[in-house]
């Protein structure tokens, strides 16, 4: 079944190198811009818990939990270390307009 789309911001809403907190139902999205390009990962640390990923640090297309540190990248959602795992959500570019998939839980 093919993925369902929802506008969450516009480009210009979203600074280079910054991320914007997103609510889709009940799931808590991280929208990242980096170097011209979006991703979206679910804004939980798996390692603890803690919703903070959208306040992480960035390292090219690597996250780091601001709580304790746990690195992520923004292209799989694989943790850089361990067997943690963050959901990625795909994204495309309408014009300038960013659309996330919508989360299949959340509706």
């Amino acid at each position: 079944m093919p993925a369902d789309f929802v506008k969450v911001a516009r480009k210009a809403d979203i600074p280079q190198q910054r991320s914007k907190l997103i609510h889709l139902g009940e799931e808590e999205i991280a929208l990242w811009h980096v170097k011209g390009r979006f991703y979206a990962i679910n804004n939980v640390c798996p390692h603890q818990h803690i919703p903070a990923l959208h306040k992480g640090t960035l390292e090219g297309i690597k996250v780091t939990c601001p709580m304790h540190g746990w690195t992520y990248s923004l292209e799989t959602g694989v943790a850089e270390f361990g067997n943690g795992r963050v959901k990625t959500y795909q994204v495309r570019v309408e014009g300038d307009d960013v659309l996330v998939e919508r989360p299949v839980s959340s509706w």
